[in-house]
């Protein structure tokens, strides 16, 4: 199935090239304000597909609105979710090797993309020295976003994998302007599972645990996130960590200890 679609009434909006750099929040291309090349934008319902693995790579996608998530699928349907695309993302560089798709990208909301065709990617590339060093740096940022949080996966436990999760997905809500502190994730836990390395259960573990700890609270998806920088840090949760939430300090606790022969003999008395 074509990925590029003829236009209509829905994909009537159309973005200038300098509008796709600012976006993309890339320098702008040195005589972009003279092209008149403009890309389609395309809406897309929660749940559509915008590529498909193994499809033909026709076009890369910016992320104008809403949030995406890119997955390998093997023969039986299971999933490997990549990322989760956000605005100014840029999607479909995986089809650029071989010119097929090597991933699923659909919509996790409903959301927008302006879509740049592959042949005036070629077409800007001859007329404008500037454009196909700033492409690079759009798909090289993406790798690196990537690479910063999965380099972690094998040396963090859950709830350290899941703060530096939330971290890393405020920080990126922030510079495409959403609000950093509290937000409705668009991924379920299982998604963001499947992202970490961990199942549903140790997911949902890790995230009662950092609300014990007082470092988020949880309320369904709704997410609020008391201290960005100790998630951003965080190695592992102190035992103790659990009674922050509630004030409650661990010297306020009792103490157990171990009942001696001599206390038994001292209730008998």
């Amino acid at each position: 199935m074509s990925t590029v679609r003829a236009p209509s009434q829905a994909d009537a909006h159309r973005s200038t090239l300098a509008e796709a750099c600012r976006l993309l929040r890339l320098p702008e291309v040195t005589g972009a304000s003279q092209v008149d090349t403009t890309f389609l934008h395309r809406r897309l319902k929660a749940g559509q597909r915008l590529t498909s693995q193994g499809e033909p790579f026709e076009a890369l996608y910016v992320v104008a609105e809403g949030f995406f998530k890119t997955f390998v699928a093997d023969e039986t349907g299971n999933q490997l979710v990549l990322g989760f695309p956000l605005q100014g993302d840029l999607v479909g560089a995986d089809g650029l090797c071989n010119h097929r798709h090597a991933s699923y990208a659909v919509a996790l909301t409903d959301a927008e993309v302006v879509v740049v065709p592959f042949r005036s990617i070629a077409n800007l590339g001859r007329s404008l020295d500037d454009f196909e060093q700033l492409i690079y740096r759009a798909i090289s940022r993406e790798l690196v976003t990537d690479h910063a949080l999965r380099s972690l996966i094998g040396t963090l436990g859950a709830e350290a994998r899941v703060a530096r999760f939330l971290a890393l997905f405020a920080e990126r809500c922030g510079k495409a302007g959403h609000a950093a502190e509290r937000f409705t994730l668009p991924m379920t836990r299982q998604e963001i599972g499947s992202y970490l390395g961990l199942t549903l259960e140790t997911v949902s573990r890790a995230f009662s645990a950092l609300a014990d700890a007082g470092l988020i609270t949880v309320a369904q998806r709704e997410i609020g996130l008391a201290d960005i920088e100790q998630l951003r840090t965080l190695q592992k949760l102190h035992p103790n960590a659990a009674g922050r939430s509630t004030g409650r300090r661990a010297a306020d606790r009792p103490t157990r200890r171990n009942v001696t022969w001599m206390d038994m003999l001292g209730a008998a008395a």
